[in-house]
């Protein structure tokens, strides 16, 4: 028995499909099989049944919980085993959503890569529930998300506020205010009401994700039901819809300053961009990472290096 019988194993439980697993291996699936049969072997007990259709045995689902831990175990050894030597090699696991990572690691990864050219990094990408789970199994070392991360052994270091944002339709607009629109205009460039579009058409993420939390929060602080006529786990979805005037959607800070000045400031733009000013809105990005569990010098120098690039 060896860690990469583990490792194999570990795949083939998450699949629960010998094709499957193997094409995500890169091995044949003989040999994957024969990794199995091995570590049966090992044990003395079948980890599989395989028949209608592969699932675990009860000694196979105890096996994953263990083998999971004992591979963290040995990335976190090797982590500090590689700083001790200081050798800089390494990997590092980082955590994000699908929509964050685009406007947030295009000013870290490359400088990171510069200082660390020998540091294996690899990338998950999931909703904060998701992101959370393999926090806490060892599956990432850092994860990049909004406050609070719901686990009792999570350190956080914040790394900036962040606003969110209304993005209206200039034709809802124009159906709300008539003549007075222009003016109206101005004044939520400050901060907007959202009781005034309380009756309008919303585009919203899914429950699971954490800016529909904070904005769930803040309607009820104005006892508003929103009128949703649309959720999806895809943000730029949303922005794209509401682009073409269907509805009201929210928008964080941060994403906002990679779009084309076209859209948020032209006057040709088919949208307007209004900020929220409410606590409730009003987000902690931070980076998390477990306590109990070792935190490599290339870890510890992300972070560094995310607050310095985000302080400016």
């Amino acid at each position: 028995m060896n860690l990469i019988n583990l490792y194999y194993f570990l795949v083939t439980a998450e699949e629960l499909n010998i094709t499957r697993a193997a094409a995500r291996l890169f091995i044949s699936q003989q040999a994957l099989s024969k990794h199995i049969s091995q570590l049966e072997k090992y044990y003395e007990t079948r980890l599989f049944d395989r028949t209608p259709t592969l699932a675990l045995t009860y000694a196979g689902t105890r096996l994953v919980k263990a083998a999971a831990r004992i591979l963290d175990m040995h990335r976190q050894i090797k982590s500090e085993i590689d700083d001790i030597n200081n050798h800089r090699r390494g990997k590092l696991q980082l955590g994000i959503s699908h929509t964050r990572g685009r406007a947030f690691l295009p000013d870290i990864l490359p400088q990171f890569r510069e200082q660390h050219p020998l540091i294996e990094i690899t990338l998950e990408e999931g909703n904060s529930v998701v992101l959370e789970d393999m926090l806490r199994h060892g599956g990432i070392d850092l994860l990049i998300g909004f406050a609070p991360i719901l686990l009792d052994t999570v350190e956080t270091v914040e790394i900036l506020n962040e606003r969110l944002f209304l993005v209206v339709p200039k034709k809802i607009m124009e159906s709300i205010f008539k003549e007075k629109t222009e003016f109206m205009r101005g004044k939520y460039t400050e901060s907007a009401d959202i009781t005034a579009f309380q009756d309008s058409p919303f585009l919203l993420m899914t429950t699971e994700n954490r800016t529909r939390t904070m904005f769930d929060h803040y309607l009820k602080k104005f006892n508003i039901t929103p009128n949703i006529i649309l959720e999806t786990e895809n943000i730029e979805t949303l922005l794209a819809l509401s682009l073409k005037g269907m509805g009201i959607t929210v928008y964080p800070e941060m994403f906002i300053k990679n779009m084309s000045l076209h859209l948020t400031q032209g006057s040709d733009s088919p949208v307007d961009f209004f900020p929220l000013s409410d606590p409730e809105t009003i987000g902690t990005l931070v980076i998390g990472y477990m306590r109990e569990r070792y935190l490599s010098n290339a870890a510890e120098d992300f972070i560094a290096l995310a607050k310095q690039v985000f302080r400016r």
